[in-house]
């Protein structure tokens, strides 16, 4: 695992859409008894069963780097709630944060760096208007209302997938506050300003990920530039479903 991640960031996009109900159902066996519980309190179907996919997809990946039946990882939480691997150290070791929207689901691992992964579903909202007045600086509003109306609602939705990944990142999640980070898209998406026990924007990195038809995604994570490596989505899932078997 060591060589394998060095000054590298692994991303496995998901195509959530595309697999057969009878197929994401033997996933249900390698969650343990937590994510289980989890699952079983989500109301609306399809995001429990998209739950159910992402976090056994993960802990196949997982278990692919540290050797280990998937079954057999166990998960800490943070004082905010980001996960970890049992036994680590935040931010040390094999480190990997999750998301999930509409038709995609995003598992990003990296190793002993800060790490978050946000994607988000293209959708109309009936206050969009008023959700960026509360949650973008001052400058993003007025970058994002000069934009013609055919690229708002990508610009909206990336400008909010990346302040949340770099919340994730931080381990702080939502109560970060998502107006206190402000992010660039005008060229290479970068942040321009965070809170002060951040520390410095240009200690992190941004990186835009293709999510599909619809969607927005994209991961930050602190340190060097690091290279980017997708991970064939089919090429999992059939590898999933074959070890459920």
């Amino acid at each position: 695992m060591r060589g394998l991640l060095e000054g590298e960031v692994h991303v496995c996009r998901l195509n959530l859409a595309s697999t057969p109900d009878d197929l994401a159902g033997q996933c249900w066996p390698l969650l343990d008894g937590e994510e289980q519980g989890r699952a079983k309190r989500i109301r609306h179907w399809e995001t429990r069963r998209n739950f159910a996919m992402v976090r056994s997809a993960l802990r196949f990946l997982l278990g692919r780097y540290l050797s280990r039946d998937p079954r057999s990882i166990q998960f800490v939480q943070g004082e905010k709630g980001k996960p970890r691997l049992a036994g680590t150290e935040p931010d040390r070791g094999l480190v990997f944060n999750v998301s999930h929207s509409g038709e995609c689901g995003l598992i990003a691992l990296a190793r002993d760096t800060a790490l978050g992964a946000d994607v988000e579903r293209w959708r109309d909202m009936a206050n969009q208007e008023g959700i960026a007045e509360r949650c973008f600086s001052v400058g993003e509003l007025a970058y994002w209302r000069a934009l013609p109306l055919e690229r708002k609602q990508q610009a909206f939705f990336s400008l909010w997938c990346f302040k949340e990944a770099f919340a994730k990142a931080t381990g702080e999640g939502i109560t970060l506050g998502l107006e206190s980070c402000i992010v660039d898209l005008s060229a290479q998406p970068r942040l321009v300003s965070i809170p002060n026990q951040c520390g410095s924007p240009d200690a992190w990195r941004l990186v835009g990920i293709i999510a599909g038809k619809g969607h927005s995604g994209g991961i930050c994570y602190r340190g060097d530039e690091r290279k980017l490596h997708l991970v064939d989505d089919e090429e999992l899932v059939n590898s999933l479903f074959s070890f459920s078997n």
